[in-house]
């Protein structure tokens, strides 16, 4: 009776530790928890530049997000620049579903946009040269265009 009375304990014992020396599935769920909280972060922005009347915060929205999305943009560099001699991954990799550069840059145009209809020429000029000169990619050239033809419109309208 005292022998399967410690197996019992034993087993009662070993149950309790498991959580702590099992399958170490802790770090992996937080870091896709930030992952997440990081994108909903950027989706709220995002949000929040549209939905704004105010252009000062339109525009503290798009620098913020063209800020996050050099961040995410750098760390996918890094990431192809050093996949090329690292062996294939044996789990898969977190991918983002959501381009945040493309949030960023329409944000911006928005907000040259919405600028250049409250007459805030300053800031329309600041908001369509930061499309420009950020987005010169070929899968931003709508943006880019908008905003080329936003800085055409300012400087057709400005007093020579």
């Amino acid at each position: 009776m005292l022998r399967q009375e410690t197996c019992w304990w034993l087993i009662f014992a070993l149950i309790l530790l498991m959580p702590l020396n099992g399958c170490d599935t802790s770090r992996q769920g937080s870091q896709s928890l930030s992952d997440s909280s990081g994108l909903m972060d950027l989706w709220s922005k995002y949000t929040h530049c549209y939905r704004s009347s105010d252009i000062n915060a339109i525009r503290e929205d798009a620098r913020q997000l063209t800020q996050a999305a050099s961040t995410f943009d750098s760390a996918e560099e890094e990431l192809s620049s050093s996949e090329i001699d690292k062996p294939v991954p044996s789990r898969p990799t977190s991918r983002l579903s959501v381009d945040p550069s493309a949030m960023a840059v329409a944000c911006t145009l928005h907000a040259g946009q919405a600028a250049q209809a409250m007459g805030r020429l300053d800031i329309a000029r600041e908001m369509f040269h930061m499309v420009v000169i950020h987005y010169p990619q070929p899968r931003y050239q709508y943006y880019t265009d908008q905003a080329r033809l936003g800085l055409e419109h300012l400087n057709a309208a400005s007093p020579s």
